[in-house]
């Protein structure tokens, strides 16, 4: 059986319904938001849903491309991923350019090893601490050294290393078949996720009830604890979305703590973005994608999910 990161896109059974079901999905997200911007198209580009729906429009086809393309596009696209990341990172933190070099090289390497050398995946973090500890040494910052290099090994280990299990994610669905599913699942699920967080604490926000149990309120003082809820939800419509192929792996109660899981640690994810981007002081971490922010503002909870649900279906599967 070939790898399934090394397959033609146009003999994936699953490419036409994933597809068409990304095409209504959008098609039913612009509708409600055109009838909430009250069917005025300059309403709609000027609100925040809009804009976000548009670096939705920007960022499916680039998701969808790295996943069905698979092979060196695939790995290209998460090591760019990874890169812009890491920019965003460095520049919040304002490290020095040795620091930031480093971190792009190592995802680089991370993304080489995952994608043909598997069985020295798990010795990256071991090369992450010496790279770190090598440059903070040469660097001989006494006061900023110990700071700027603890931040440095946690971005590698929080994004190039979870990042990276999406490649092993890719090979452990090819030993169920070639369908790349999981890799969508980890896609659609997250991104529903956080929709449904979304909508579920707009409402109860509205409402004035479970609103004021923040989870952390000095880190993100709109994430509550009814959000998780939606988290949960929004997870298990992106299961559903992708229960066509999935539905055999799994049995029904299984796919019930896929979803938490997508919930929890997606949320999780996202706090940990709010904690680097509170003790920065800063709204986002870029401005690149209209609506969402940065690259790290989009893939903060992807890069825990991803590691979680590998690890999971490496158990059950």
């Amino acid at each position: 059986m070939p790898d399934a990161n090394f397959i033609n896109p146009l003999l994936n059974p699953i490419l036409t319904p994933v597809l068409i079901r990304t095409a209504i999905l959008l098609g039913v997200g612009f509708l409600v938001l055109f009838a909430i911007a009250r069917f005025k198209f300059s309403a709609l580009s000027q609100s925040h849903l809009g804009k976000r729906y548009l670096g939705w429009l920007i960022l499916t086809p680039i998701y969808l491309a790295g996943i069905f393309l698979g092979g060196i596009p695939a790995l290209i696209v998460l090591f760019l991923f990874m890169a812009a990341a890491i920019l965003e990172i460095a520049r919040m933190a304002s490290l020095p350019r040795a620091y930031t070099v480093l971190l792009i090289l190592l995802s680089a390497w991370s993304v080489i090893v995952a994608g043909f050398f598997t069985q020295y995946f798990y010795t990256l973090p071991l090369l992450y601490f010496i790279g770190v500890t090598l440059v903070a040494i040469r660097i001989n910052d006494a006061k900023q050294g110990l700071n700027q290099a603890a931040v440095s090994l946690f971005s590698a280990i929080w994004i190039i290393f979870g990042l990276s299990h999406a490649v092993l994610l890719g090979h452990l669905n090819n030993t169920l078949d070639d369908s790349k599913s999981l890799l969508l699942l980890i896609i659609f699920a997250t991104s529903l996720s956080d929709i449904g967080a979304y909508i579920i604490g707009k409402f109860f926000h509205k409402i004035s009830f479970l609103d004021k149990y923040k989870i952390a309120s000095n880190i993100s003082p709109n994430k509550t604890y009814i959000g998780i809820v939606g988290h949960v939800a929004g997870a298990l419509l992106g299961v559903w979305f992708l229960y066509f192929i999935l539905g055999g792996y799994l049995p029904p109660y299984q796919w019930l703590i896929v979803s938490v899981l997508i919930g929890v640690f997606g949320l999780v994810g996202g706090l940990t973005n709010s904690l680097f981007k509170r003790f920065y002081a800063v709204k986002d971490s870029s401005q690149l994608i209209p609506g969402h922010g940065g690259v790290l503002d989009r893939i903060d909870s992807m890069s825990r999910v991803i590691v979680i649900l590998y690890y999971y279906f490496l158990l059950v599967l």
